[in-house]
């Protein structure tokens, strides 16, 4: 059996997502003329996150562990989509899901566009809109993050 390779983080400095449990995040970049946030995401094992819709094109690669994407509704059911360690995944935008991690967790890079300033919005349980998250918002987190490290 070939040896599993595990992506190692023990140097990040993870930040919880604020209200929610076992979700961690890392911002690499955040490009306001590209319109791109480059980001690390990290779910404890069998955490997820709220239904969200991605409003422009993202990619993700999978670093660790297993990334599930569900349905957008909170009692979901079977992961629609499942990516182990070196899976990529693309979308071209108005991509609504939840997202977690398998058994194991997961670590995952992310590379989001945004559309007008937008990169996703977060939604309530009947699918409307609660919050618009945009690169400005991805931009006062660097900076904290930046700061926080110096």
């Amino acid at each position: 059996m070939p040896e599993t390779y595990r992506f190692d983080d023990r140097t990040i400095s993870w930040k919880p997502f604020a209200g929610f449990e076992g979700l961690y995040y890392h911002l690499l970049s955040v490009d306001h003329d590209a319109q791109v946030v480059d980001m690390l995401m990290k779910f404890d094992p069998r955490a997820e996150c709220v239904p969200h819709r991605h409003a422009g094109p993202t990619k993700t690669l999978v670093l660790q562990g297993e990334h599930r994407l569900y349905d957008p509704v909170l009692d979901h059911g079977d992961a629609n989509t499942v990516r182990t360690a070196s899976g990529f995944g693309s979308n071209r935008g108005d991509e609504t899901h939840i997202e977690g991690g398998g058994d194991e967790g997961a670590i995952i890079l992310l590379m989001m566009t945004a559309v007008d300033g937008v990169i996703y919005e977060i939604l309530t349980p009947d699918g409307q809109i609660d919050r618009v998250i945009t690169i400005d918002d991805f931009q006062r987190g660097l900076e904290r993050q930046q700061k926080a490290a110096a």
